[in-house]
């Protein structure tokens, strides 16, 4: 992209007004957002609109602006992150590029569920899980689709331990080491914590204890850019719950799971599991017809298994994050990176 032009226009939801469930440290990620999207905006010399209370006034701005694109950093709208997508979907209707996933697979990402029961159908790794819905009857015998069985029955291939997370959910939030579960009171519990905490469906899913790998890509012009994998090192005084990348890691700066989490991107692994990783994701990457940016979290058994635990079809581009980490480790500058998605989105 020749500097000048292009008009660009950043957006960015400003919500967590709307957001009293989440605790302090949880609502750094969010504000880390609006910080990758003020340097977005300064890298393309765009004009940063904020999304807070309505979205019949930023469509009046997009009109009016007639930006030639859209980059896009709206994790939600309006306190919602599961209008991810419907944001993109307005983008896409009024005829404006954007940069990002489109709409559908927004939409198929940002729930757990569905992306597994995908993910499944196509025979790629995903460990066993179920899904139980929110609302005032909620219950563990009850099950899905209105299965009467036991909550666990027939449904996972280990007696546990188990991960709840909110099904809805990305960059931590909801998880921590009291959602690793050893006892089907402890998950019944946890869901119970998850529905009336986050007011979305709980995900009960096998939890993989081993060792845990990221790999993030992204869409240019000419194909995918699959960048070098990144490994989490948690240090051996975390037990088996506390080894996972929850807020805590992620956004409690200092904290003892924070110092004792660390991103080592590039991983220290071989040539053939890294290129499992890569063939791996890239594979899912064209199941869910990913475009523009993506990261993928996996975990390896003591097997050698490798299973695909999340995707994030827009992860956090912010200073620091494990995306930036793998640019920089195969030395692309953020302003090519952010130049890249722009024209790949015209």
């Amino acid at each position: 992209m020749e500097p000048g032009r292009l008009k660009v226009v950043v957006t960015c939801n400003d919500d967590l007004h709307r957001k009293p469930h989440l605790n302090p440290i949880e609502r750094i990620g969010e504000a880390e957002v609006l910080d990758a999207a003020r340097e977005v905006a300064e890298v393309t010399g765009g004009a940063l609109l904020l999304v807070r209370d309505s979205i019949d006034d930023v469509l009046d701005a997009l009109r009016a602006a007639r930006p030639d694109v859209v980059f896009n950093l709206c994790e939600g709208v309006l306190g919602n992150p599961r209008w991810e997508m419907n944001f993109a979907l307005a983008l896409e209707m009024l005829g404006i590029p954007f940069t990002g996933c489109d709409p559908l697979a927004v939409a198929l990402c940002t729930d757990k569920w569905r992306v597994k029961q995908l993910l499944l159908a196509a025979g790629l790794p995903t460990p066993g899980a179920r899904v139980i819905p929110s609302g005032p009857s909620t219950s563990l015998g009850a099950g899905f689709d209105g299965e009467e069985s036991g909550w666990g029955r027939g449904l996972f291939t280990t007696n546990g331990p188990w991960i709840v997370k909110p099904s809805q959910e990305d960059a931590g939030i909801g998880i921590d080491a009291a959602a690793v579960c050893e006892t089907e009171a402890e998950v019944e519990a946890r869901v119970r914590y998850v529905v009336e905490t986050y007011r979305q469906p709980a995900l009960v899913e096998e939890f993989i204890d081993g060792a845990e790998f990221n790999q993030a890509m992204y869409f240019a012009t000419d194909g995918p850019h699959i960048l070098p994998p990144g490994e989490i090192v948690f240090d051996e005084s975390l037990t088996p719950a506390e080894r996972v990348v929850g807020w805590k890691a992620k956004w409690a700066f200092g904290s003892r799971e924070d110092k004792a989490t660390r991103n080592r991107t590039p991983a220290v692994i071989d040539d053939t599991l890294r290129g499992d990783i890569g063939v791996l994701c890239e594979a899912a990457a064209s199941l869910l017809s990913l475009r523009g940016y993506c990261r993928f979290d996996l975990r390896q058994s003591r097997t050698g298994q490798l299973w695909i635990v999340d995707i994030n079809p827009n992860p956090d581009i912010g200073r620091g994050s494990g995306l930036r980490l793998a640019l920089e480790a195969a030395g692309i500058a953020f302003p090519e990176f952010v130049n890249a998605l722009i024209d790949a989105a015209m």
